[in-house]
């Protein structure tokens, strides 16, 4: 039986003052061990403040920038503590055992890690509203990677099950389907905020950094039916 079945995937992304955008200071993200990654002081998609930005030092990923950014935003894709994939054992007349998949409850969401992300006041001075503003976007699109996987979660689901005589090969399978899936929109979202932070990052850009503001506000407002954090069995 599987109960909780997690795919995390972490990836950064900050505000930026430079006059291009460095290797170093681009969007990035892969799939860790859920064990391995503190989320005791994150937070669900909502407005942000200069408050929610707790982290001591500059993500390590940025480093080498760290006199240039403004704030950086950890931020996590996952699936919700209420996901729950079964595995149902069944002997077969002929003493075989008989294995099926059965996908209950699948949803996703997406967090910002408060103690990793990270507020630069010597860079951010400048125009903190602008640097708040910037990471909202980054946030936002997070957010909304989560819900196109919600929405795309009865098709996952269909990909998950599956019947076989081995139970691990099944478990395996479907934790990698489960996997690919994240990652494969996560790619999406880094690339998205990769192209967010080139046009608007690459010095101070506020009339461009307000036509992403208004489209991500857009986009959430179109997506809102696949905002809840909970995927009924129903909706699979």
């Amino acid at each position: 039986m599987l109960r909780h079945l997690t795919a995390l995937v972490s990836a950064l992304v900050l505000a930026v003052a430079c006059s291009q955008l460095p290797d170093s200071a681009a969007p990035s993200g892969g799939l860790v061990d859920p064990s391995s990654v503190d989320l005791s002081d994150s937070i669900a998609y909502r407005a942000l403040s200069r408050d929610d930005f707790r982290g001591t030092q500059v993500p390590q990923a940025f480093a080498k920038v760290a006199d240039r950014v403004g704030a950086a935003t950890c931020g996590h894709v996952l699936t919700t503590p209420a996901t729950q994939v079964l595995i149902v054992g069944q002997r077969q007349p002929d003493g075989e055992e008989h294995f099926r998949v059965s996908v209950k409850t699948l949803g996703f969401r997406a967090l910002m890690d408060r103690n990793c992300s990270w507020w630069n006041d010597k860079v951010a001075a400048f125009a903190p509203e602008y640097v708040l503003e910037h990471e909202q976007i980054h946030f936002a699109l997070y957010e909304l990677g989560a819900r196109r996987l919600n929405a795309s979660a009865a098709e996952i689901a269909r990909k998950m099950q599956g019947e076989g005589s081995s139970q691990q090969a099944l478990q395996t399978r479907a934790e990698q389907t489960l996997r690919d899936a994240v990652l494969e929109e996560v790619e999406v979202i880094l690339d998205q905020n990769r192209d967010f932070d080139e046009d608007t990052s690459l010095g101070y850009k506020p009339e461009r950094q307000k036509q992403w503001l208004k489209r991500v506000t857009k986009e959430l407002s179109e997506t809102q039916r696949w905002a809840s954090a909970q995927r009924s069995a129903d909706a699979l």
